[in-house]
């Protein structure tokens, strides 16, 4: 493992470490506030700088293509219906908590985190870890799944199903998306299928606990 590998692995750890002290202490000054401070503090000092260190520089034409060979068109049916899941799952049952105001929350942070995340989570770790793709797939996952725990700790953030759902579901959601990214080379359509599948876990968290109220 070289310098580049070990320096991308070591961050995501200081992240995780970090978040598990910083998300309860904001959180319990301002539960809101706190979880979008939080959400901020990710984007800025662990997206951003990945994409910018570890994402652009290896990448290798693909890493935002929407291009697909002919045997891989399935796989756009495939996050089709993922999506569709979500909905029936997640957001139709609470439907009648929703507003406009959490819409409009839900859309903007979504717009921003999912794209950051693939390109960070799975970009980053793909485009390092080139040269042992399977690896790069599991690491990848596995700390995208444990950056999880830090929120599952909020106070005064009521997820749906609890702490084992948020993140059961981003390690099943995840390991579909590092998947799909590991087989095309490409973030292009993990990064939709996050940012829509956000879009309705947003909106029903953001409502749930009042965010736009």
């Amino acid at each position: 493992m070289n310098g580049k590998q070990l320096a991308l692995l070591v961050h995501a750890a200081l992240l995780i470490g970090v978040l598990l002290w910083l998300v309860p202490a904001l959180t319990q000054w301002d539960s809101r506030a706190g979880y979008l401070f939080s959400l901020t503090f990710y984007w800025l000092f662990f997206c951003l700088p990945v994409i910018g260190l570890h994402a652009l520089p290896g990448n290798d034409g693909r890493l935002f293509s929407e291009k697909l060979p002919w045997r891989d068109w399935w796989l756009i049916p495939l996050l089709l219906a993922q999506i569709g899941l979500i909905a029936i799952v997640a957001f139709a049952p609470n439907t009648a908590i929703l507003t406009n105001g959490g819409m409009w929350l839900a859309i903007l942070i979504a717009t921003i985190n999912g794209p950051l995340e693939e390109m960070a989570w799975r970009g980053g770790f793909l485009a390092t870890f080139r040269a042992w793709p399977r690896l790069g797939l599991w690491l990848g996952w596995a700390l995208f799944s444990l950056w999880h725990v830090p929120l599952a700790l909020s106070h005064g953030v009521v997820f749906d199903g609890g702490a084992a759902a948020l993140i059961g579901g981003a390690a099943l959601l995840g390991l579909l998306w590092s998947w799909i990214a590991w087989r095309t080379g490409s973030v292009f359509y993990v990064s939709i299928a996050h940012t829509l599948t956000n879009l309705f876990t947003f909106w029903v968290l953001f409502d749930r606990n009042g965010f736009a109220a």
